[in-house]
């Protein structure tokens, strides 16, 4: 499913840098943050193609069963969370773009949601964790669960547990 979305994202992202919304000689109204700079024009459209690029290359990763997919998808929301960081820090003291500061600041927690469960899931592929590394849980013997019976108190945990 995620790779699906990325891919569909990163769709969305190369129809809109090619695609001109409005008529160009008058206002290009493309404009992109990468890396918390401001980009527009021409140079915003270059931009949103390396993004599709990367959310292509997430998606094949994801799909594929790549472990780099993973790992590129984390390491780009970690820029998304540093640019959008960085942004509303340099933006902050302009006061005509507050308007522009406080809507990158309410994506920040989402972002940072993202970003927290691609780290989830990645953290096994981070550290090479495998099955075998795991470690066994102990295996109870039979005269613990007659003395975990025999006490009243700890009777009904007993009967959950098996």
């Amino acid at each position: 499913m995620f790779a699906v979305v990325a891919g569909l994202w990163g769709l969305c992202l190369a129809v809109s840098a090619l695609v001109p919304v409005a008529d160009v000689d008058l206002v290009d109204p493309i404009e992109t943050i990468f890396a918390g700079v401001r980009f527009a024009g021409y140079d915003a459209r270059v931009v949103l193609m390396v993004q599709a690029g990367i959310f292509a290359a997430i998606a094949f990763g994801v799909f594929f069963h790549q472990r780099w997919g993973l790992l590129l998808a984390l390491c780009y929301m970690a820029e998304v969370v540093m640019s959008h960081l960085a942004f509303v820090i340099a933006y902050l003291p302009i006061r005509s773009e507050w308007e522009n500061v406080h809507s990158v600041a309410s994506q920040g927690p989402m972002v940072v949601l993202i970003t927290l469960y691609l780290w989830i899931r990645a953290y096994d592929l981070i550290f090479d964790l495998h099955p075998t590394d795991a470690r066994e849980r102990p295996v109870s013997d039979a005269s613990h669960r007659v003395a975990v019976r025999e006490n009243s108190s700890a009777g009904d945990i007993a009967a959950i547990a098996e």
